[in-house]
């Protein structure tokens, strides 16, 4: 049985970063500590912006232009899971691949929203005061609508993450281990210089934040 790499440690450590920093930022935000949403948000900023990146230049695997595909690619996966024909690829199926995207628009509208986001009495966004006490009340609404959004996207993505271990595809095991068996090869690019991008980007972001 041939074992194939199809994911770069980049792609890995981000993909588990940003669930435990996603859970952090929840946590820290409904116990109104501000200060540590703060210093979290850029280590989540700089993980999005570099995976978004990624995703244009990155690993094979990894690169929307290769996951992502039409209405009717979507629904020929779904007819052939359904049918119990389903053969895992090198990368994301045509539906996980959209699922992916989704959060990680979402986790970008979050971000942004956050940078602008005031609610007039405890928190203020390092961007809030160039937009105005209106405008910035506005992107806190925003803001929690779309992390309402999230969690929706988040539980689905859970749920078909079950589903498909009961139809005998194990998608954690290969975001934690990077391999997967029997598919075709695919060029991997060196997971450091995505982890290094990450680095440099959150530095950024937390020097400019606080």
């Amino acid at each position: 049985m041939q074992r194939v790499k199809i994911w770069d440690s980049f792609v890995r450590l981000s993909h588990w970063l940003m669930v435990v920093l996603l859970v952090a930022m929840w946590w820290t935000a409904d116990n109104d500590y501000m200060e540590w949403h703060l210093r979290l948000a850029p280590l989540l900023g700089g993980l999005l912006i570099s995976r978004l990146v990624w995703g244009l230049v990155g690993s094979q695997s990894a690169r929307f232009s290769y996951f992502l595909g039409g209405p009717k690619a979507v629904l020929q996966h779904l007819r052939e899971f359904k049918n119990g024909h389903y053969q895992p690829s090198n990368s994301h199926n045509a539906a996980g691949g959209w699922a992916v995207m989704l959060i990680l628009l979402l986790l970008l509208a979050q971000f942004v929203s956050g940078l602008f986001a005031a609610d007039g009495y405890f928190y203020e966004g390092p961007l809030a005061a160039r937009i105005g006490s209106d405008a910035a009340e506005l992107m806190t609404d925003i803001h929690q609508i779309v992390f309402d959004v999230l969690v929706v996207a988040v539980v689905l993505h859970l749920i078909a993450i079950v589903v498909y271990k009961l139809r005998g595809v194990s998608l954690v095991a290969a975001m934690l281990h990077g391999y997967r068996h029997n598919v075709g090869a695919v060029p991997l690019r060196n997971g450091l210089i995505g982890i290094a991008l990450a680095a440099v980007a959150a530095f950024a972001l937390f020097v400019w934040i606080n």
